[in-house]
């Protein structure tokens, strides 16, 4: 509960008695998480590349990779964090251009699982 109370707090506008630093705070960490996130996600495909470099030099075929499941669970994380984002925005913020940070994720996850039913309906 004290953690929804200081992101309300933190709301854009409303000021929330936060000192600056705290301020400053509250604005770099997700902007941190980020950075790491993407970093993680560079080295997860360059450890991946030099992997099937190396089965190719060994002399082995790589296996095929099936990205239909991994794009499924991209689009439902992606919609459910999405309906969680705005429904928090929502109670907290009102229906105000914040919201937008709850909807984006959730119409990006729905398009990549309507994608997903598409694609597999074609294939059939």
């Amino acid at each position: 509960m004290i953690l929804l109370q200081t992101a309300a707090a933190a709301a854009p506008g409303s000021g929330g008695g936060l000192t600056p630093t705290a301020q400053i705070l509250i604005a770099i960490i997700p902007l941190a998480a980020v950075v790491m996130l993407t970093g993680l996600f560079f080295f997860y495909l360059f450890w991946d590349y030099k992997k099937q470099i190396l089965i190719i030099e060994k002399g082995g075929n790589p296996p095929r990779r099936r990205i239909d499941e991994k794009l499924l669970l991209i689009g439902i994380v992606a919609l459910f964090a999405g309906i969680g984002l705005t429904i928090f925005f929502a109670v907290y913020t009102g229906f105000t251009p914040s919201l937008l940070g709850g909807i984006m994720p959730t119409v990006s996850g729905l398009g990549i699982v309507v994608y997903y039913i598409i694609r597999r309906r074609n294939e059939k």
